[in-house]
């Protein structure tokens, strides 16, 4: 957690009320977000500051930077934020947010349950959200807009406007805009300003000021900071002229000459912090006095911001200190950064301190924070920041450190990116085992093979067996903290190669060492891959008490849509089918067909593919089997070695014709009214006859009159028997009646 992202930025005493804008704000109706969207220096910030302050409801502030760029990130933060209004209200997502490879979108949701739970109003503030730019971000932030409750309200200030469905939300009006015409200050506005100032400035001086800076707020502060020390502040206003970025330019200029020496350094060189206290800047300056400096600042200059309440934390303005920088070297700007993130990395500060370094062009720093804490960001739910600054390094230094492009194909993997990124970061490791055979170790190997394995790389099925054994091989000479995980791989290369013994005793390995809890996704993939193999060696209770643990287990540790709950609800709808429940078992088969979707052919979607259709054709659902077994065998054809699925896929094809053949000779006794075809759909949906009466607004009675027409009409004697000979006939894609 970086804790001053989740700051109320202080008001500076000097500050405007700027009554009209606040009334703006307060006056937001039924709207769910709020926009002040305008350029740098326009306010925003200052102004729902003050806003904040003046709220009787609890605020929660966060204020974005580009690493939020990462959802699960961002999300942590505000889900920690939300979750210090008491009564647990964010700790649900929180757990979520802390699962490898989650949905932000689920956490997301059990947030909006929170505040739904919590039921007073609250106010959540973005400020600075033009610093995230990719699309998954923008698209959670969305996300939350469309469920934010009722007593929930978003403000976000930017400049830019966000990609989170502003047309929409504009034209359902729920959505306020403030932008630069309104932020811009009045005439009277600027007067006021002077006179708290205590500057004597003429009508005509502020008229003027107010047009050379368009009414941008930034330059009438730096006006004001300019002007107050000087004689006769008329003259100097009238002998200035430019646009409004030239007079922030002139007046900067104005102000930093005007300070003593000492204090301008200060300034100038710790522009380059984004955020600071008063021991980071004496430890970047070499300095013990910072901590005064700051305070006399924060007491005399306007564009310092306190970011809490003691205060500890600071920023500037970011107009003022993009400007400050201009002053600053480059080289000096490098060194002060170095510095910075050895004062980030002791204490503790990763993320800020991998930031500095990345700033300073200190690449190594960065590999070797990535190095010491690559394990945290992974299992932490922050693989997309892995991979990230792992993507950011340079390539040569990836080969001087193998772990890393190993660890960020691990993480592409677990994100579900194309199998060509994960490919070409474990070249990378290969090409340094040959090359510098001294930075191997079994750990990098353990990692690159349980990677290589879990993927089931290039649709191999044997090569995955393979990989998965030296993966537990590695794991035995010294990093037992991958032995769940490799024992998962290998239980479930044999399932796919057709070793359902070997997959079971494996899988039962996993599962008996005493840390297989601690570690949910292989924990959760052993006890399906359990289920799986009971299944389908008719072990029937025993595959449906492990899928059901399993299921629970996933669901209590946040892992209900990660992959690997696939294997068991698989496990689970072949025990259902076995014991004839149909319904309960396509619910099933599908929910595991879900959860193994991708974004290329993979053998774990080709194998839930197989195993709906198996149970749809148990269910005379006809054309559905034929469309998910065509699906299957495009996927199959495209691996060179899919172990058992084609086998299966025969199965499946051979179960299909019979059914087919079952179904009769494609003619009917007499056709199907339309009410008789409105039930007749819904019962190949598995609904309940009351289920049905209530969807379509009819009595019981009636459904069951229409019900044994249609059996009378369709020469059925069961509902498998009726749907599999309406969908053989095409009559559950009508909606009239043939006759």
């Amino acid at each position: 957690m970086i804790e001053p992202k989740l700051m109320l930025p202080r008001v500076h005493a000097g500050m405007l009320r700027r009554t009209r804008l606040l009334e703006m704000l307060d006056d937001h109706g039924a709207s769910a977000l709020t926009v002040l969207d305008a350029g740098v220096g326009y306010g925003k910030t200052t102004l729902v500051r003050s806003w904040c302050i003046e709220r009787s409801e609890p605020v929660i502030w966060m204020t974005l930077d580009p690493a939020d760029d990462d959802p699960v990130r961002l999300w942590t933060h505000l889900a920690t934020a939300v979750d210090r209004l008491g009564q647990g209200v964010g700790a649900r997502a929180l757990r979520r947010l802390g699962v490898r490879g989650v949905q932000v979108e689920t956490a997301i949701d059990e947030l909006m349950n929170g505040l739904v739970a919590y039921g007073g109003p609250v106010t959540i503030v973005l400020d600075d959200l033009h610093a995230v730019r990719s699309e998954t971000s923008l698209g959670s932030i969305g996300h939350a807009i469309e469920r934010l409750p009722a007593g929930a309200r978003l403000v976000v200030s930017t400049r830019s406007d966000p990609a989170v469905g502003l047309a929409k939300l504009r034209a359902s009006r729920a959505l306020i805009e403030v932008r630069a015409r309104e932020l811009a200050f009045t005439v009277d506005e600027a007067q006021e300003l002077f006179i708290r100032e205590g500057i004597q400035l003429s009508g005509e001086g502020v008229d003027l000021l107010v047009e050379r800076t368009e009414g941008w707020p930034a330059g009438l502060y730096l006006a004001a900071l300019w002007l107050r020390d000087l004689d006769d502040p008329d003259e100097r206003v009238r002998a200035f002229a430019g646009s409004a970025r030239h007079v922030g330019d002139y007046l900067t200029a104005e102000v930093l000459t005007a300070l003593p020496a000492e204090i301008r350094d200060f300034l100038v060189q710790t522009s380059v912090l984004g955020r600071f206290t008063p021991e980071l800047c004496d430890a970047v300056l070499g300095r013990e006095d910072s901590g005064a400096v700051l305070a006399e600042l924060a007491r005399s200059n306007m564009f310092l911001v306190a970011l809490d309440a003691r205060p500890q934390w600071y920023r500037y303005h970011h107009l003022f200190g993009e400007l400050l920088q201009l002053e600053l070297g480059r080289e000096a700007a490098r060194e002060l950064r170095r510095r910075a993130a050895e004062w980030c990395r002791a204490q503790g500060l990763i993320e800020d301190a991998i930031e500095y370094a990345a700033t300073a062009g200190d690449a190594e720093s960065v590999a070797e924070l990535l190095l010491e804490t690559h394990l945290q960001f992974i299992r932490g739910g922050r693989a997309g920041q892995f991979l990230g600054w792992v993507r950011w390094l340079p390539h040569e230094l990836l080969v001087e450190h193998p772990l890393l492009p190993a660890a960020g194909a691990a993480a592409a993997g677990l994100l579900a990116r194309p199998e060509v990124e994960v490919r070409r970061l474990l070249a990378v490791s290969e090409r340094s085992r040959r090359e510098r055979p001294q930075t191997w170790s079994p750990y990098v190997e353990a990692v690159v093979e349980l990677t290589r394995a879990e993927v089931i790389e290039g649709g191999d099925v044997g090569a995955a067996a393979e990989h998965a054994r030296r993966a537990v091989a590695a794991t035995r000479a010294g990093v037992d903290v991958l032995s769940v995980g490799a024992l998962a791989t290998l239980s479930q290369a044999r399932f796919f190669a057709g070793d359902l013994d070997e997959s079971r005793r494996i899988a039962v390995q996993a599962i008996e060492r005493p840390e297989a809890p601690d570690v949910p996704e292989g924990y959760v993939g052993s006890l399906g891959l359990l289920a799986l193999v009971d299944g389908e060696q008719g072990r029937n209770d025993s595959a449906e008490r492990t899928a059901r643990e399993a299921i629970g287990f996933a669901r209590r540790h946040f892992q209900a849509d990660a992959w690997v709950a696939s294997l068991a609800h698989l496990g689970l709808a072949l025990a259902c089918l076995a014991t004839g429940r149909p319904d309960e078992a396509e619910r099933e088969a599908l929910r595991g067909e879900q959860l193994r979707r991708s974004h290329q052919p993979t053998v774990g979607h080709a194998h839930a593919l197989l195993v709906l259709a198996q149970v749809r054709v148990a269910r005379s659902r006809l054309a559905l089997a034929a469309s998910d077994l065509k699906r299957a065998r495009a996927m199959i054809e495209e691996f060179p070695n899919a172990g058992r699925l084609p086998a299966i896929a025969s199965t499946v094809e051979q179960d299909l014709t019979v059914a087919r053949a079952n179904v009769g000779n494609g003619r009917v006794a007499e056709n199907p009214s339309e009410a008789e075809l409105a039930v007749l759909r819904c019962l190949a949906t598995g609904l309940s006859r009351r289920e049905i009466g209530a969807r379509l607004y009819i009595s019981l009675n009636t459904v069951k009159t229409h019900n044994r027409e249609l059996y009378r009409k369709l020469g059925a004697t069961s509902r498998a028997e009726a749907v599999a000979r309406a969908e053989a006939l095409g009559l559950l894609e009508r909606t009239e009646s043939p006759g």
